[in-house]
Formats: C-alpha cells, structure tokens, sequence
C-alpha cells in the first residue's frame, strides 16, 4: 500500500481536489481520507467528459471509483453530506463509499447557525469564515458536549432530539442576547435571522431528522491496519493551505482551526505502525486567497490577464471576493513546507517521507510560476526546487483534468 499526502502550500484553493482525483484515476483501489477541518473545504473535479463537481466531504477522486474515510480528526457536517451525496449520484449514477472511524464527530445545525450570526455581528471588522461552524464546534466540544457519528446512529430520533435541545441550552444560546445586540450596531435596518432561528425548537427537530437519515449512508469502522492494507493506495486529502494552519500565527487571527500538513497524517500512521511515503505540496503557479487576511504581494486580477473566472471560488457573503498575489521569492515559496515537514520531526510515520510539489494552472500563465520580482518557467524552478532544495519531485498541470 502507498501512502500519499496531498497539502495546500498557501491559503487553499490551489487545486488539491485536481492532485487527489488525478492519484485515484490511476489506482483503482483507492482511499481518500479526509482527515481536517470539516465540509468548508471545496476541491473540484473535472472529468474527461467536462463533468464537474466540487467535493466537500466526499474524497476527490469518488468519480473514479475512490472510497472515502472521515478520519476522527474530521468534523463532519450530515446535513451538507445528505445534499453533497445527492448531487453526486444526480450527476455520475452512483453513491460513493463512505467510511468513518466511530469517533468521529459531528457539526450541528447550531454551531452553524452561531458561526453566521457572530460573523455577520462583526460587521467590517468579519475574519472571512466561511459560515460552515467549525470554530463554533471546537468551542463546543470544550465545554464537553461532544456529539459522535455512532451517537447520530445509535440514538432515537427522540434522544438525538433531546441531544440537540440540551446542547442548545448550554451552549448553543450563550451570550446570545449580546450577539444580538452587536448584529443590529453592524447591521442597521437587517432583521437578526439567526437569532430566530437559534431560538426555534422546529429547526433542532428538522436537523435531527435530516441527519437520521444521513448517516444510513455512512459505514462506520475502526479504520485499522488491516482494513487500510486492503488499499492499494491511501490518499489523504488536506482541506485548506499550510498558511492557514491553527498554528501558523503570522496570519493569525484569520486562521481555520484545524491542523492543515502533515500533523493529523503523521499521528495517524504512526497509531498503525505505517508509513507515509510521499507528501505532495500542492500549489497555483500565482496565489489566491479567498476571505479576509495578509495576503503578501496581492496585486489586481488585471495583472494576470490569461486567469479565468474561478467557478468555485465565486463571490459569497463569507469570504467576499478571491483576491490574488504573486509568490514573494524562492526561499518564502519553500518556506511553508520545510516548516511543516520539520514539525513532525517526532513521528516514525514521515521519517523517510518523499516531499514533492505539484504546481496546476500552468495554462494560465504559459508555463511560468509569477514570483514578485520575474517570471520563472516551470522547467527551470523544476531544476531549482530539486538541485537546491531536495525535493523528489515537481509536477506541473497544465489542464483541468
């Protein structure tokens, strides 16, 4: 079995969905663990015959065939995951396999529900979330209300119910009143929506019965040794960039609370006694940033005239706009990955790890990466990266699929 990373070198959005799917294409006994964050992550797909589709909580790479694992590391959104299956089948005529380890853990409708209402109570002054609960869930999960895959199935619908219900009281209106009163200083003249609906019973009862139904489609495992041997290949599929890692507090606060390299990968191959053989660091040959933040060397879309419209990434309350950058230098574009790398220096899993860069929309900029100062052609940064800076490898794209 091999063992593969697929990591965001920047801030997302630099086409990881593209790296995964193009690994399971070529494996047909393929596992896409999803193993950060939750279903804020958007990574498309395009396949030969111009069929598209942008995978959250399904693994890149399902249209070929891909089984998908929702490591214990992943916080899963059962509401979104009931849509995201069924636009899937509507467009390839088939339902994906997807796993689970049984510790898993669950976003509910009210850690969504707050995320928007303090996000839109800030005004101006918003982080660019996307509005998907992931934060609101952790803080959660601190105050020991904890809601498991297995919890969702095992339970009636009246106990998730009064789950749902008790969790609310404890933590899902706190400090509403004051939120409340922030939304309308920020935003005079707009009706407190998700006020109302944090306070509504029916909304706790329609999401209980949604994710009831949800979770018939999930298998959920103990993701051992053996059942990870049966897979000729195991891919895992980072949400988010290295720049955006909870731990990377140059950006901070306009961060996402999850570990975005290698740390989840690293931890839960070393648990099963294997290896990880390669780590992919996956990159545009431009950087993009979609949401609030520093984003070093931004310059106007106008100045990389051959980049088309990105249908994933379009405008949205959350995150705005995607904003665009050139990569400041050589040394800051390897910078991330050998911090990243140098912080799991204690795990067996990485100790012979391959690193690699995998650098896509080359069609945009005529096989140049666009640096502050020149533009580099690929073949030449390829021979840099390698000779210079020891990397096995560096791919490049130059199409969608």
């Amino acid at each position: 079995m091999k063992a593969i990373a697929v990591i965001g070198k920047n801030f997302g959005d630099e086409g990881k969905g593209l790296v995964c799917a193009s690994f399971a294409k070529k494996e047909k006994r393929t596992l896409i663990i999803k193993h950060n964050g939750g279903g804020q992550a958007g990574h498309t797909v395009e396949d030969e015959s111009g069929k598209r589709f942008i995978h959250h909580q399904i693994g890149s790479g399902a249209e070929y065939g891909a089984d998908t694992l929702l490591a214990d590391t992943f916080l899963i959104d059962l509401f979104q995951l009931g849509n995201e299956l069924k636009e899937f089948e509507a467009l390839y005529g088939f339902t994906p396999k997807i796993y689970a380890e049984k510790n898993t853990r669950i976003t509910i409708i009210d850690d969504v529900l707050r995320n928007m209402f303090i996000e839109s109570a800030r005004g101006k002054e918003r982080h660019g979330s996307c509005g998907m609960g992931i934060n609101e869930c952790l803080n959660r999960h601190e105050c020991g209300l904890v809601l498991t895959v297995c919890d969702v199935r095992d339970k009636s619908f009246k106990e998730l119910l009064d789950t749902l219900i008790d969790f609310r009281n404890k933590y899902g209106q706190k400090n509403l009143d004051f939120i409340k009163i922030l939304f309308e200083e920020n935003n005079p003249g707009e009706k407190a929506d998700y006020y109302d609906m944090l306070t509504n019973s029916d909304v706790l009862a329609n999401f209980a019965e949604s994710i009831k139904e949800t979770v018939k489609h999930i298998e959920i495992i103990d993701a051992s040794t053996d059942f990870l041997l049966g897979y000729s290949q195991v891919v895992f599929e980072t949400g988010q960039g290295l720049l955006l890692d909870n731990d990377y507090k140059k950006f901070a606060p306009y961060l996402t609370p999850s570990k975005t390299g290698l740390w989840n990968i690293a931890s839960f191959l070393d648990e099963r006694n294997l290896k990880l053989d390669r780590a992919v660091y996956v990159t545009r040959s431009y950087v993009t940033r979609h949401g609030n933040g520093p984003l070093p060397g931004e310059c106007d879309r106008n100045e990389f005239p051959e980049v088309t419209m990105d249908l994933t990434n379009i405008d949205n309350e959350w995150q705005g706009s995607i904003r665009y950058a050139r990569h400041q230098d050589i040394e800051d574009f390897v910078l991330p990955v050998k911090e990243d790398y140098r912080s799991v220096g204690q795990f067996r899993s990485v100790k012979e790890t391959e690193l690699s860069i995998f650098i896509t929309h080359l069609n945009e900029t005529d096989g140049f990466i666009y640096f502050k100062d020149e533009e580099i052609p690929f073949d030449k940064l390829k021979d840099i990266l390698k000779a210079k800076y020891g990397f096995s490898a560096v791919y490049g794209l130059w199409d969608r699929c």
